[in-house]
C-alpha cells in the first residue's frame, strides 16, 4: 500500500499538483519509523486526493509564535504531533544549553549535575486535560533529557499558571506548558516560559525561534531510563500546597456567604479555581457534574469550545445556577487561565439568554480592579506606588479607576499577557505590582504568578458576597463603577481572511489601511490614526505626524476625540489566519458638533459601538475585494 501512495505521491509532483518540498516530505514521513503513527491518516488523505490539506500540512513548517508553536494536531510540519513538538524541544535545549548561568548554590537555585560535568536549572514540564497533552508532555521531557537538562514534570494535569508559579517556586531556568489553551479540541501547543515565570518575548523568542529552526536531530532518551537515572523527577505536593496556599492569600475580606456554581469546561480548574474556593471555606459551591470529567474533546459545549469569553459556554452552569438559585456562575477555560463569570438579571433572574447573563472580559476587569483598590485602600495595604498594567486592546475604563486610586498605570502593551508579565519583571524597587488585566478574560493580582490566573475569580465571589451583606449584586456594583467613572461599551470580532474562496494576506490589509486611513468609520470622523508598528500619530485633520510611545506592535488605532477614549482597533492575529476587531465606545469623550455627538445614555453609546464595528469590518471587506484580488 505505501508503495501504491508514494508511487501516486510522485506523479502529483511531476504534474505540478504538489509541489517537491511538499511531495518530498511526504514521501519522508511514510518512510520514516519515527512517523509511523501518522501513515494511516496521510494514506487516507491521498485515498480522497485531498492535494490541498496535503500541501497545507506537509508544505509549511509550524511557527514559533505567541511564546511557542500552536495549531491542529495531525501528521506534517505544520502541525502539533510528537516531531514537531520534539523539534521545539530540542530547539529549546539547544538554546538553554548555550546560556552561561550555571554554578549557582545548589540549594539555593536548585541545579542539577549532569552526564557533562555542566550545571543547569531544571526546566518544568505541565500538561492540561487536552488530546494527547500528556504524551506531548512526556516528548518534551524525554528530549530534554536526552540534552542532558533536569526535568521536573507533574505526576497529572496543572494549569497555566500552576506551571508560572512554579518556575519561581522550584527557581527552574525554564517551564513548557502542552495546551492550546481555549482553542478547538483538535488543536494543541507547546509554550514556553522562562525563569521569571511568564512566557517568552522578543528578542528571547525569536532566539529560540531560531535554535528551532536550526535543528537537524532531534535527541530522544526512553522517558523510563530517563526517570530512573534521576532527569526526569516528579513534581511532589508540596508545590500544589504552596500554589494553593498562594491562590487563598489573594483573598481580600472573609464573607463567603454566597451560593455559587463553578465549572472548569472539562479541563484543569478543579486543581486550582475549586481547591483555592475550598480552602478558603466557600461551603455552598456547586459543580457542574458533566463538566468537572476531563475531556479533551470538551464533549458537552458546541462545537467544543471551552472559551469563557463566549457565552454560550455557560449554559450548563446558568441550568444549573437557575435550579439551585445561585448567586452566580464562575467558569474557567481548559488550562484555567482565563475566568468569566455569568450574574443573573434583576428583572428575571436566571429565565434569559446567556448573552445577556455573561458578563464581558472589559466589565469583569472593572470589577475586580475596584474591589482590589477599594478594599486595600479600605485596609490600608494599597502601596504608596502601585502598578496597574493592561494591555492595548483591553478598555480605558480600568485604567480610569486604577488612576483614580493614585495607581501609576502601564496601559499601551501589546496584546497577550505574557507583556504584562514582562512590564513587572521590569518594574524599579519603588513600585509594588497590584493588577492586571486584559480583555480576553485574563487577569492577575499576585507576582508569585507571573500568567493570568483563572483563579482570581475567587476575588468576584468574594465581592458578591459582600455586595449580598448589602442586598446588591455585582451588577448593581458595576452600574455604581458606571455612574462614577463614565459607560462603556466594548465590542469585537474576529474575522476569517478567507474571503470569496481566496485567502487574503492580513498584511496587505494592514498596510492599506495605514497608506489611505478612512476620514470616516461609520460616519464618524476619525481624528487620529495611532499606528503602533510604526511608532507614529497621525492627526488626520492636520495631516501632522507625532510619536506614539509604547512597545512596538502590528496594531492600528482609529480615535474619534482628542482623548480617544471611543476608537476601533484593528490588528492580525497571531495564531489564526484572521483580522481582529476592538471597538470602545464611551459617554466621557466630547464630539466636535451635534452631528457627530452621542446622546448621554447607554443604548446609544451601545448602538454606536455596534455600527463602528460594523462599519471597520466593511471598510476591511472592501480593501480585501477590491484591492487585493
Amino acid at each position: 500500500m505505501t508503495k501504491i501512495i508514494s508511487a501516486k505521491i510522485r506523479n502529483w509532483v511531476a504534474g505540478s499538483i504538489l509541489s517537491p518540498k511538499t511531495g518530498d516530505r511526504i514521501l519522508q514521513w511514510l518512510t520514516d519509523i519515527d512517523s509511523a503513527a501518522f501513515i494511516e491518516e496521510i494514506q487516507a488523505l491521498v485515498k480522497a486526493e485531498n492535494t490541498d490539506k496535503l500541501e497545507d500540512i506537509f508544505g509549511t513548517t509550524i511557527t514559533f509564535g505567541t511564546g511557542g508553536i500552536r495549531g491542529r494536531m495531525g501528521p506534517g510540519p505544520n502541525c502539533v504531533n510528537t516531531r514537531t513538538v520534539g523539534a521545539a524541544a530540542q530547539g529549546l535545549a539547544q538554546y538553554l544549553s548555550g546560556i552561561d548561568k550555571i554554578k549557582n548554590d545548589l540549594s539555593r537555585n536548585n541545579v542539577e549535575t549532569t552526564k557533562t560535568g555542566c550545571w543547569y536549572r531544571a526546566v518544568v514540564v505541565a500538561w492540561d486535560t487536552r488530546i494527547n497533552s500528556n504524551l506531548f508532555a512526556k516528548e518534551t521531557a524525554r528530549v530534554l533529557a536526552a540534552n542532558d537538562i533536569p526535568v521536573k514534570i507533574f505526576d497529572g494535569y496543572r494549569s497555566t499558571p500552576e506551571l508560572s508559579f512554579t518556575i519561581r517556586d522550584l527557581r527552574a531556568m525554564a517551564g513548557v506548558m502542552i495546551s492550546a489553551s481555549h482553542n478547538p479540541p483538535n488543536d494543541n501547543g507547546f509554550k514556553i516560559y522562562f525563569d521569571h515565570g511568564g512566557q517568552v518575548v522578543a528578542p528571547l523568542d525569536e532566539a529560540i525561534a531560531h535554535q528551532i529552526g536550526c535543528v537537524n536531530e532531534i535527541r530522544q532518551l526512553d522517558y523510563e531510563t530517563a526517570i530512573r537515572s534521576g532527569l526526569i523527577q516528579t513534581i511532589g505536593e508540596d508545590v500544589d500546597e504552596r500554589y494553593v496556599n498562594v491562590l487563598s492569600e489573594m483573598t481580600l475580606a472573609d464573607t463567603r456567604g454566597i451560593r455559587l456554581v463553578y465549572t472548569p469546561l472539562h479541563g484543569v480548574g478543579m486543581t486550582s479555581v475549586a481547591a483555592a474556593l475550598e480552602k478558603l471555606g466557600y461551603k455552598d459551591i456547586h459543580y457542574v457534574d458533566e463538566q468537572i470529567v476531563p475531556d479533551g474533546y470538551f464533549g458537552t459545549l458546541n462545537q467544543g469550545i471551552a472559551n469563557p469569553e463566549t457565552p454560550e459556554v455557560f449554559e450548563l452552569g446558568i441550568r444549573k445556577a437557575s435550579d439551585i438559585q445561585a448567586d452566580l456562575v464562575l467558569a474557567s477555560d481548559p488550562d484555567a487561565d482565563r475566568i468569566g463569570i455569568a450574574l443573573p438579571l434583576p428583572e428575571c433572574g436566571w429565565a434569559a439568554s446567556t448573552a445577556e447573563l455573561a458578563l464581558d472580559g472589559n466589565q469583569i476587569s472593572a470589577l475586580l480592579c475596584h474591589y482590589i483598590l477599594t478594599q486595600k485602600q479600605a485596609t490600608g495595604t494599597l502601596p504608596k506606588r502601585g502598578l496597574f498594567c493592561k494591555t492595548v486592546t483591553t478598555s480605558d475604563l480600568s485604567a480610569i479607576i486604577a488612576r483614580s486610586f493614585g495607581l501609576e498605570v502601564k496601559d499601551d502593551l501589546p496584546v497577550g499577557f505574557k507583556h504584562i508579565s514582562s512590564a513587572i519583571e521590569k518594574m524599579s524597587r519603588e513600585i509594588t505590582f497590584v493588577f492586571g488585566a486584559e480583555e480576553s478574560h485574563g487577569y492577575l493580582a499576585d507576582t508569585r504568578i507571573r500568567d493570568k490566573e483563572a483563579a482570581t475569580g475567587i476575588l468576584l465571589a468574594e465581592y458578591a458576597a459582600l455586595s449580598k451583606l448589602e442586598n446588591r449584586t455585582l451588577r448593581d456594583e458595576l452600574d455604581d463603577i458606571y455612574n462614577t467613572y463614565g459607560y462603556f461599551k466594548e465590542v469585537k470580532k474576529s474575522v476569517s481572511l478567507d474571503l470569496g474562496g481566496k485567502h487574503k494576506s492580513a498584511e496587505l490589509i494592514m498596510e492599506y489601511l495605514r497608506s489611505s486611513p478612512p476620514q470616516k468609520i461609520g460616519g464618524y470622523t476619525v481624528f487620529s490614526l495611532i499606528d503602533r508598528k510604526k511608532h507614529e500619530i497621525l492627526d488626520l485633520r492636520t495631516k501632522i505626524k507625532t510619536r506614539a510611545e509604547g512597545e512596538r506592535t502590528n496594531i492600528l488605532i482609529f480615535t474619534f476625540s482628542t482623548i480617544g477614549y471611543t476608537r476601533v482597533i484593528v490588528r492580525p492575529s497571531g495564531t489564526e489566519g484572521s483580522i481582529k476587531y476592538y471597538v470602545s465606545a464611551t459617554e466621557i469623550d466630547q464630539y466636535p458638533s451635534k452631528e457627530n455627538g452621542m446622546a448621554q445614555n447607554r443604548l446609544a453609546i451601545d448602538c454606536m459601538a455596534e455600527h463602528l464595528l460594523d462599519a471597520i469590518i466593511e471598510i476591511c471587506a472592501n480593501i480585501s475585494y477590491n484591492k487585493l484580488i
